[in-house]
C-alpha cells in the first residue's frame, strides 16, 4: 500500500506544530506569573507561617475567668497575639477577643482585624488571636485590657 502524499499536507504539519509551540510557550507563562505572584504573596504576608512563636510570661487569674498561655509572633508589619480563656461563671457567658492591649516603645499599636465572640460554659476553654500593626521592629509588651481588672 503507498501512502499517498497531496500538496500543501506539510503545511498543516507545520501549523499543528506551530500551535502546539504556542500553547507551550503560554503554558511556560502562566507557571512563571503563577510563581511570580506566589512569592509576591509570600513576601506581602511576611512568611507568617515561618514566624516562630514566642512565649509571654501574661497570666491572669480573675475571679470568673482565666487568660494564660499567651503567645505572640511577628509576621511582617504586624504582631500577632494567641491566647487562651477559660470561663468559670456558672451557665452561659459571651467572651471576645479583645482582652489583650500590645504595646511598642509606650505607644499602643492599633488593632487590625474583627471581634470574635463565644459563649463559654462554666469551665470551658477556647483560643483567641488578636492582631495588631506594629511600629517597629522592638519587642512588644502585652497586657491584659484594663477593663477586664475592673
Amino acid at each position: 500500500s503507498a501512502v499517498i502524499v497531496r500538496e500543501g499536507s506539510e503545511v498543516w504539519l507545520y501549523v499543528i506544530l506551530w500551535l502546539m509551540m504556542i500553547a507551550a510557550a503560554a503554558s511556560c507563562l502562566g507557571m512563571i506569573v503563577s510563581l511570580v505572584g506566589w512569592f509576591a504573596g509570600r513576601r506581602r504576608r511576611g512568611n507568617a507561617d515561618d514566624a516562630p512563636w514566642r512565649q509571654s510570661d501574661l497570666y491572669v487569674d480573675g475571679d470568673d475567668w482565666e487568660l494564660w498561655d499567651v503567645q505572640w509572633r511577628r509576621t511582617g508589619g504586624r504582631i500577632e497575639v494567641e491566647y487562651g480563656v477559660a470561663n468559670w461563671l456558672p451557665g452561659q457567658h459571651e467572651y471576645r477577643n479583645d482582652f489583650i492591649r500590645v504595646f511598642q516603645r509606650g505607644i499602643g499599636l492599633a488593632e487590625e482585624g474583627g471581634r470574635v465572640s463565644r459563649v463559654l460554659l462554666k469551665g470551658a476553654e477556647i483560643r483567641f488571636m488578636q492582631t495588631f500593626l506594629a511600629r517597629d521592629g522592638s519587642t512588644p509588651v502585652i497586657q491584659i485590657d484594663p477593663s477586664y481588672m475592673e
